[in-house]
């Protein structure tokens, strides 16, 4: 099983002086980042969609092996439009071109109930964006049914796995599968901040021993065979902490049978 492990978002400012060398400047962020990790989560195209020059120049300043993974707007995923999916999908088109497009991930909000209209939307808009693969994750625990990966099977979607704390109408933490593919985002643990406003619901630091159980998860479908690849990617990203969580999820995963860790690709660009 391939794991590629990552971030959601890479232009932080707070993280110069901690994962950043001091002195970094935005420009240089992208090149920097692609030197420790062979992938990234596009987070900013939730909220205004990309175009294709602004694809191209990120493709542009990562190397040839570095992976794009671009969030769905947010007028798709939470205000059920399809206004800016053409757009979108022109984006995402230009890095599949590229070779560098691991896919697009649909988030959607706790208030997006298990219903038949919704499930309908699901398809609309995954079908919307064929050919690229799109990710779904849910946030409510309506969407927590028996048959629910062998449905996102049928309608040839990924699902995603979430890290978040045991809050009563949450989709459920921990590792999920279908298509034979992982994808994963691990946001909080703190059931205390998870409505918290601004950054707060994100502010968490994984624990060795939380990293570890998904570690030995990942191991476990790698073992029996359940899975050909996983993108593993952090969203807790207050600070460095995201960051550095991710390399110590690299580190516990490094020698498991039956596991390739993604290296960062060799880059002249920093």
């Amino acid at each position: 099983m391939i794991v590629r492990i990552g971030t959601s978002g890479y232009a932080y400012p707070e993280w110069v002086g901690g994962f950043y060398p001091r002195g970094t400047t935005q420009h240089d962020m992208l090149p920097y980042y692609a030197s420790r990790f062979a992938c990234v989560e596009i987070n900013s195209s939730f909220y205004r969609a990309p175009t294709r020059e602004q694809v191209a120049k990120m493709s542009r300043r990562s190397p040839a092996a570095f992976g794009f993974v671009l969030k769905v707007p947010k007028t798709a995923s939470h205000e059920r439009s399809t206004v800016d999916l053409a757009q979108f999908k022109e984006a995402a088109d230009v890095l599949a071109a590229n070779g560098k497009l691991l896919g697009l991930i649909l988030q959607e909000p706790e208030a997006f109930r298990n219903t038949a209209a919704n499930r309908e939307w699901v398809v609309r808009v995954t079908d919307a964006l064929r050919p690229h693969r799109v990710a779904v994750e849910f946030r409510h625990r309506s969407w927590n049914a028996p048959n629910l990966s062998d449905w996102m099977a049928h309608i040839r979607a990924d699902l995603v796995s979430v890290g978040v704390p045991n809050v009563p109408d949450l989709f459920p933490n921990g590792l999920r599968v279908a298509n034979r593919r992982v994808y994963a985002r691990l946001h909080s643990q703190n059931a205390g901040n998870w409505y918290g406003g601004g950054k707060v619901r994100y502010d968490y630091d994984y624990t060795p021993e939380e990293l570890r159980v998904w570690a030995d998860g990942l191991k476990e479908l790698a073992a029996h065979d359940r899975a050909d690849e996983a993108l593993i990617f952090f969203n807790n990203c207050v600070g460095a902490q995201a960051a550095e969580n991710a390399e110590r999820m690299v580190a516990q995963l490094l020698g498991a049978p039956n596991v390739h860790v993604a290296e960062p690709p060799p880059s002249g660009l920093f």
